[in-house]
């Protein structure tokens, strides 16, 4: 794939089911980091992860991921490297390291990634998405925002983005 087929600066997939609580964390922080309409980005808000994914990923200079997940500090966000796995299948429940090799495999590319996590407080069926989630999602979506006039995004640019600094927020 030639660079002049990259069309957007990074791409941002925010997943989870949303009737099920802070499930709601990704498709809320991407559906955030939408509104605000930035040309450098292209934003998919999902329940879950698809191979059709694969396409946008290959054109992506960088990929954030949006997801809940399961601990001990609610509202608490985390951001770690994502790395393409090697996964000999596809199955049911992609994860992103595999959807990154499968964009490697067909498209011949693949982006640096990162994942963005907050903890639930709750992945209870019908159940809102608890304050401290709702403003993680806010956090998140922000330092997102930041980084769309950046040239070159990296892992260490989404950590200091997101002010590690800030009670709650960790990165590994």
């Amino acid at each position: 794939m030639s660079a002049g087929a990259l069309v957007q600066q990074f791409l941002v997939i925010g997943y989870g089911n949303p009737y099920r609580g802070d499930d709601g964390f990704g498709p809320l922080a991407a559906s955030l980091v939408e509104e605000l309409r930035l040309e450098s980005l292209m934003v998919i808000v999902a329940r879950q992860l698809t191979p059709e994914m694969a396409i946008p990923l290959s054109r992506a200079r960088y990929a954030i991921f949006f997801d809940a997940a399961v601990g001990d500090q609610p509202g608490a966000l985390c951001v770690t490297p994502v790395a393409p796995c090697n996964s000999s299948s596809v199955t049911h429940y992609l994860e992103p390291g595999t959807l990154l090799t499968l964009a490697h495999t067909i498209f011949g590319r693949a982006p640096a990634a990162s994942m963005i996590t907050a903890t639930a407080a709750t992945l209870e069926h019908d159940a809102e998405i608890s304050p401290g989630v709702l403003l993680a999602a806010e956090v998140a979506a922000k330092a997102i925002a930041s980084l769309a006039a950046v040239e070159e995004i990296d892992h260490h640019r989404v950590t200091l983005a997101l002010g590690w600094g800030q009670r709650g927020a960790h990165a590994s």
